[in-house]
Protein backbone atom coordinates (compact mmCIF):
# COMPACT_ATOMS: atom_id res chain seq x y z
CA UNK A 1 0.00 0.00 0.00
CA UNK A 2 1.28 3.46 -0.90
CA UNK A 3 0.52 6.06 1.73
CA UNK A 4 0.57 9.82 1.42
CA UNK A 5 -0.65 10.77 4.90
CA UNK A 6 0.76 9.53 8.20
CA UNK A 7 -1.26 10.17 11.36
CA UNK A 8 1.09 9.77 14.32
CA UNK A 9 0.02 9.33 17.89
CA UNK A 10 2.38 11.19 20.24
CA UNK A 11 2.48 9.76 23.76
CA UNK A 12 4.56 6.57 23.90
CA UNK A 13 4.79 6.60 20.11
CA UNK A 14 7.21 9.51 19.66
CA UNK A 15 7.22 11.18 23.09
CA UNK A 16 8.26 9.18 26.14
CA UNK A 17 5.16 10.00 28.15
CA UNK A 18 5.31 6.93 30.38
CA UNK A 19 8.94 7.49 31.32
CA UNK A 20 8.21 11.09 32.21
CA UNK A 21 5.03 10.16 34.04
CA UNK A 22 6.81 7.59 36.21
CA UNK A 23 9.55 10.06 37.13
CA UNK A 24 7.01 12.80 37.89
CA UNK A 25 4.70 10.64 40.01
CA UNK A 26 7.60 9.22 41.99
CA UNK A 27 8.89 12.74 42.64
CA UNK A 28 5.41 13.94 43.57
CA UNK A 29 4.64 11.12 45.99
CA UNK A 30 8.09 11.36 47.54
CA UNK A 31 7.96 15.13 48.05
CA UNK A 32 4.30 15.52 48.99
CA UNK A 33 3.48 12.23 50.73
CA UNK A 34 6.91 11.29 52.04
CA UNK A 35 6.78 7.83 50.47
CA UNK A 36 9.93 5.81 49.84
CA UNK A 37 10.98 2.29 48.85
CA UNK A 38 8.28 -0.33 48.37
CA UNK A 39 5.58 2.08 49.60
CA UNK A 40 6.48 4.45 46.78
CA UNK A 41 6.50 1.60 44.24
CA UNK A 42 3.05 0.47 45.39
CA UNK A 43 1.65 4.00 45.25
CA UNK A 44 2.95 4.46 41.70
CA UNK A 45 1.38 1.18 40.55
CA UNK A 46 -1.92 2.10 42.21
CA UNK A 47 -1.99 5.49 40.49
CA UNK A 48 -1.14 3.99 37.09
CA UNK A 49 -3.94 1.42 37.30
CA UNK A 50 -6.54 3.99 38.34
CA UNK A 51 -5.40 6.58 35.78
CA UNK A 52 -5.34 4.02 32.95
CA UNK A 53 -8.85 2.83 33.79
CA UNK A 54 -10.20 6.40 33.85
CA UNK A 55 -8.67 7.19 30.46
CA UNK A 56 -10.21 4.02 29.03
CA UNK A 57 -13.60 5.08 30.37
CA UNK A 58 -13.16 8.48 28.72
CA UNK A 59 -12.17 6.95 25.37
CA UNK A 60 -15.38 4.91 25.43
CA UNK A 61 -17.46 7.97 26.39
CA UNK A 62 -18.34 6.58 29.80
CA UNK A 63 -17.07 9.64 31.68
CA UNK A 64 -16.26 13.26 30.90
CA UNK A 65 -12.62 14.20 30.39
CA UNK A 66 -12.52 16.51 33.39
CA UNK A 67 -13.55 13.61 35.60
CA UNK A 68 -10.13 12.02 35.03
CA UNK A 69 -8.34 14.97 36.62
CA UNK A 70 -10.87 15.25 39.43
CA UNK A 71 -10.76 11.59 40.43
CA UNK A 72 -7.40 9.96 39.73
CA UNK A 73 -5.50 11.27 42.75
CA UNK A 74 -8.60 11.17 44.97
CA UNK A 75 -9.11 7.47 44.20
CA UNK A 76 -5.40 6.77 44.58
CA UNK A 77 -5.30 8.33 48.03
CA UNK A 78 -8.46 6.50 49.06
CA UNK A 79 -7.03 3.18 47.90
CA UNK A 80 -3.78 3.81 49.73
CA UNK A 81 -5.58 5.02 52.87
CA UNK A 82 -3.75 8.35 52.87
CA UNK A 83 -5.39 11.59 54.00
CA UNK A 84 -4.11 14.36 51.74
CA UNK A 85 -5.34 17.08 49.38
CA UNK A 86 -5.97 15.38 46.03
CA UNK A 87 -6.46 18.70 44.24
CA UNK A 88 -3.00 19.83 45.36
CA UNK A 89 -1.47 16.65 43.94
CA UNK A 90 -3.23 17.24 40.61
CA UNK A 91 -1.98 20.82 40.43
CA UNK A 92 1.59 19.85 41.28
CA UNK A 93 1.54 16.97 38.82
CA UNK A 94 0.24 19.24 36.04
CA UNK A 95 3.36 21.38 36.40
CA UNK A 96 5.65 18.35 36.25
CA UNK A 97 3.72 16.81 33.33
CA UNK A 98 3.82 19.97 31.26
CA UNK A 99 7.60 19.95 31.48
CA UNK A 100 8.05 16.34 30.38
CA UNK A 101 10.14 16.77 27.24
CA UNK A 102 11.40 13.22 26.92
CA UNK A 103 11.44 11.55 23.51
CA UNK A 104 11.63 7.92 22.52
CA UNK A 105 14.80 6.79 20.74
CA UNK A 106 14.91 7.70 17.02
CA UNK A 107 11.86 10.02 17.20
CA UNK A 108 13.66 12.99 15.64
CA UNK A 109 15.43 10.89 13.03
CA UNK A 110 12.34 9.15 11.70
CA UNK A 111 10.43 12.40 11.27
CA UNK A 112 13.41 14.02 9.57
CA UNK A 113 13.65 11.15 7.13
CA UNK A 114 9.92 10.97 6.38
CA UNK A 115 9.01 14.65 6.19
CA UNK A 116 9.71 15.06 2.47
CA UNK A 117 7.87 11.88 1.49
CA UNK A 118 4.62 12.22 3.42
CA UNK A 119 2.18 14.67 4.94
CA UNK A 120 2.79 14.06 8.64
CA UNK A 121 -0.03 14.75 11.06
CA UNK A 122 -0.06 14.53 14.85
CA UNK A 123 -3.27 12.97 16.15
CA UNK A 124 -3.23 12.76 19.94
CA UNK A 125 -5.56 12.41 22.88
CA UNK A 126 -4.46 15.12 25.27
CA UNK A 127 -4.58 18.72 26.34
CA UNK A 128 -3.92 21.04 23.44
CA UNK A 129 -1.54 23.50 25.10
CA UNK A 130 0.42 20.73 26.81
CA UNK A 131 0.96 18.68 23.68
CA UNK A 132 1.93 21.67 21.57
CA UNK A 133 4.38 22.86 24.22
CA UNK A 134 5.99 19.42 24.40
CA UNK A 135 6.35 19.28 20.62
CA UNK A 136 7.88 22.76 20.60
CA UNK A 137 10.33 22.06 23.42
CA UNK A 138 11.47 18.76 21.88
CA UNK A 139 11.81 20.38 18.45
CA UNK A 140 9.45 17.86 16.87
CA UNK A 141 6.84 20.47 15.94
CA UNK A 142 8.80 21.47 12.83
CA UNK A 143 8.21 18.07 11.24
CA UNK A 144 4.40 18.08 11.51
CA UNK A 145 2.23 19.59 8.83
CA UNK A 146 -0.74 19.65 11.22
CA UNK A 147 -1.45 18.95 14.89
CA UNK A 148 -4.81 17.67 16.13
CA UNK A 149 -5.59 17.08 19.81
CA UNK A 150 -8.70 15.64 21.40
CA UNK A 151 -9.22 18.84 23.39
CA UNK A 152 -9.06 20.93 20.21
CA UNK A 153 -11.45 18.64 18.32
CA UNK A 154 -13.84 17.94 21.18
CA UNK A 155 -13.60 14.20 20.62
CA UNK A 156 -10.96 11.60 21.39
CA UNK A 157 -9.66 8.49 19.66
CA UNK A 158 -11.20 5.96 19.02
CA UNK A 159 -14.25 8.16 18.33
CA UNK A 160 -14.93 8.54 14.60
CA UNK A 161 -15.46 12.28 15.16
CA UNK A 162 -11.74 12.61 15.89
CA UNK A 163 -10.85 11.23 12.47
CA UNK A 164 -13.71 13.09 10.78
CA UNK A 165 -12.10 16.41 11.72
CA UNK A 166 -8.71 15.42 10.29
CA UNK A 167 -10.29 14.32 7.03
CA UNK A 168 -12.40 17.47 6.80
CA UNK A 169 -9.24 19.57 6.98
CA UNK A 170 -7.50 17.47 4.29
CA UNK A 171 -9.68 17.15 1.17
CA UNK A 172 -7.08 15.01 -0.65
CA UNK A 173 -6.92 12.49 2.17
CA UNK A 174 -8.61 9.14 1.58
CA UNK A 175 -8.94 5.98 3.63
CA UNK A 176 -6.65 4.28 1.14
CA UNK A 177 -3.77 6.77 1.23
CA UNK A 178 -3.72 7.26 5.01
CA UNK A 179 -2.35 5.17 7.88
CA UNK A 180 -2.78 5.54 11.65
CA UNK A 181 0.40 4.89 13.64
CA UNK A 182 0.50 4.46 17.40
CA UNK A 183 1.06 2.36 20.48
CA UNK A 184 -2.50 2.46 21.82
CA UNK A 185 -4.52 -0.63 20.98
CA UNK A 186 -7.84 0.97 21.84
CA UNK A 187 -7.29 4.58 20.87
CA UNK A 188 -5.00 4.26 17.84
CA UNK A 189 -5.46 0.80 16.38
CA UNK A 190 -9.13 0.16 17.12
CA UNK A 191 -9.91 3.77 16.28
CA UNK A 192 -8.20 3.50 12.92
CA UNK A 193 -9.66 0.07 12.27
CA UNK A 194 -13.20 1.23 12.94
CA UNK A 195 -12.61 4.16 10.58
CA UNK A 196 -11.44 1.71 7.90
CA UNK A 197 -7.87 2.96 7.92
CA UNK A 198 -4.74 0.87 7.75
CA UNK A 199 -2.97 0.85 11.10
CA UNK A 200 0.58 0.26 12.31
CA UNK A 201 0.88 -0.81 15.93
CA UNK A 202 4.12 0.09 17.68
CA UNK A 203 4.50 -2.75 20.15
CA UNK A 204 7.92 -2.70 21.85
CA UNK A 205 6.88 -5.09 24.61
CA UNK A 206 5.46 -7.71 22.23
CA UNK A 207 2.00 -7.65 23.76
CA UNK A 208 -0.81 -9.75 22.33
CA UNK A 209 -3.79 -7.89 20.89
CA UNK A 210 -7.39 -9.01 21.49
CA UNK A 211 -8.92 -10.98 18.63
CA UNK A 212 -11.22 -8.11 17.68
CA UNK A 213 -8.34 -5.64 17.22
CA UNK A 214 -6.37 -6.36 14.06
CA UNK A 215 -3.52 -3.96 13.22
CA UNK A 216 -2.48 -3.97 9.57
CA UNK A 217 1.19 -4.11 10.56
CA UNK A 218 3.08 -4.49 13.83
CA UNK A 219 6.56 -3.08 14.53
CA UNK A 220 8.63 -3.08 17.68
CA UNK A 221 10.38 0.28 17.36
CA UNK A 222 10.72 3.42 15.25
CA UNK A 223 13.66 2.24 13.07
CA UNK A 224 11.58 -0.80 12.10
CA UNK A 225 8.66 1.50 11.34
CA UNK A 226 10.83 3.62 9.07
CA UNK A 227 12.02 0.55 7.18
CA UNK A 228 8.42 -0.54 6.70
CA UNK A 229 7.33 2.84 5.37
Amino acid sequence: MTYEYLIFDLDDTLLDFTGGEIAAIRQLFSNELGLTGTDLDHALETYQEINHHLWQQYEFKEIARQQIFEERFKKTLETLGIDYDADRLEQEYATLRDHNYRMLPYATEILQHLQNQYTIIAGTNGQDATQRLRLKETGLDQYFDQIFTSEMIGASKPDAAFFDRIFQDNPQMTKENTVMIGDGLTSDILGGQNYQLDTIWINPNHKESPAEIKPTQVVEDLPTLEALL
